[in-house]
C-alpha cells in the first residue's frame, strides 16, 4: 500500500527572516529617495508662496502711485510689519498659509470674524526688504527666514536644507545655497527678519 505523505504548506522561520531582510534592504534604499523628493516638493511649494506674495505686492506698488513695494514706517522694520502694510491695504485672495513655508517653523496667523489677519514674528516664515524698493529695481525683495540648522540667540531654526528661496523685485525666484549667504545673518543682502 502506498502511503500518502502530507506536507505542510507555509513558510519556515528562515524563509520568513530572509523575506523581511530583503524588504528592509529595499526600504533602506527607497526612504532617503522619498525624503529627498519631499524636500524638493517643499522648495517648490515655498517658491510658489513667494510668487503668490509678489502679485499683491505689485498691485500695492502700482495702485499706490509711488511704484514702491510695501514697507512699514520706521528705520529697518521687521519683515512681518512690512508685509502687514500689504495685508492692511488688501487681503483679497491671501491666507495665513501663504506666509508659512512648509519647512519653516511659523504658526498660522489667527483669522478674525471678518476673515482678516495680521502677521507677527511667529506667524511669518518669510523675510522682506529692509528699505523701500521700487518695482523697477532688480534686488532681493523677500526670502525664507532661515536655513535649516542656523542658530541664533533663540536657538536652532528650521528651513530648507542648504539654502533658501529668494524673491526678486522682478518677480523671479532663485534658490540660493547657504555657502553664498553671509555667515553672520544667513540672509540675502538687503533683507530683514
Amino acid at each position: 500500500m502506498n502511503k500518502i505523505v502530507a506536507r505542510k504548506v507555509g513558510f519556515t522561520l528562515i524563509e520568513l527572516l530572509v523575506v523581511i531582510a530583503i524588504i528592509s534592504i529595499i526600504a533602506g534604499f527607497l526612504v532617503p529617495t522619498l525624503l529627498r523628493g519631499r524636500g524638493e516638493a517643499y522648495k517648490i511649494q515655498c517658491a510658489n508662496n513667494l510668487k503668490q506674495m509678489y502679485t499683491p505686492a505689485m498691485t500695492f506698488s502700482d495702485k499706490r502711485g509711488g511704484k514702491k513695494f510695501p514697507f512699514a514706517p520706521g528705520r529697518n522694520p521687521p519683515a512681518h510689519e512690512s508685509l502687514n502694510v500689504m495685508l492692511e491695504y488688501d487681503q483679497e485672495g491671501l491666507t495665513p498659509e501663504l506666509f508659512k513655508c512648509p519647512e519653516g517653523e511659523a504658526t498660522l496667523a489667527q483669522v478674525d470674524d471678518e476673515d482678516k489677519f495680521l502677521l507677527d514674528e511667529s506667524s511669518c516664515d518669510y523675510t522682506w526688504a529692509n528699505r523701500a524698493l521700487k518695482n523697477t529695481v532688480r534686488a532681493n525683495l523677500a526670502s525664507d527666514k532661515y536655513v535649516e540648522g542656523w542658530e541664533d540667540e533663540l536657538g536652532p531654526h528650521y528651513g530648507h536644507k542648504k539654502g533658501m528661496n529668494v524673491l526678486m523685485t522682478d518677480g523671479s525666484i532663485k534658490f540660493v545655497d547657504d555657502v553664498d549667504l553671509p555667515e553672520d545673518t544667513m540672509l540675502p543682502q538687503g533683507l530683514v527678519r
